[in-house]
């Protein structure tokens, strides 16, 4: 009986490491294309948001998202290009503030994910880095969320995967 039991613990701690591996995300798991199909903020819940892509592959992310509650209205051409208008800066403005886009490099520590950003809409983005806790990870979708601290902290987007 004493064998058995000494075996046992044997194979399970031999087994545990790799199952918490296979549970977790890691780089090469995280490799493709994922959709954003679900966002959760502030208590709301909503299972059809705005559109959202997610592309990870060898080290490299690339995100872009609309961001506003509603799909973005096309501003209309402007009657002079080199002399807008006030009216007409404000509709370009309203066409582009609820868009969202970064890209980058990231790395995996434990269930973070860090993004090193080369590039992004917003020129204060440029050189943050950011990071967020992947919960959930089943190799088909995760939750990913803010760290604390973050201004967007209380948020926790769903990403299932398209590729």
């Amino acid at each position: 009986m004493r064998i058995s039991a000494a075996a046992l613990l044997i194979t399970v701690s031999l087994i545990s490491p790799t199952l918490a591996q296979q549970t977790g995300p890691t780089a090469q798991s995280l490799e493709g294309v994922w959709k954003v199909t679900k966002v959760v903020q502030g208590g709301v819940v909503n299972t059809n948001p705005q559109p959202g892509l997610l592309i990870f592959t060898r080290g490299y992310y690339s995100t872009t998202r609309v961001t506003a509650p509603d799909a973005r209205k096309q501003s209309p051409a402007p009657k002079d290009p080199a002399h807008l208008t006030d009216a007409e800066k404000i509709a370009l403005y309203n066409e582009w503030a609820g868009y969202a886009a970064s890209a980058g490099t990231y790395e995996i520590k434990g269930n973070i994910i860090i993004n090193h950003n080369i590039l992004a809409k917003m020129v204060g983005g440029m050189t943050i880095t950011e990071e967020a806790l992947i919960s959930n990870f089943d190799g088909n979708s995760f939750v990913a969320s803010p760290k604390p601290g973050n201004p967007s902290s209380g948020r926790q987007t769903t990403y299932t995967r398209l590729r």
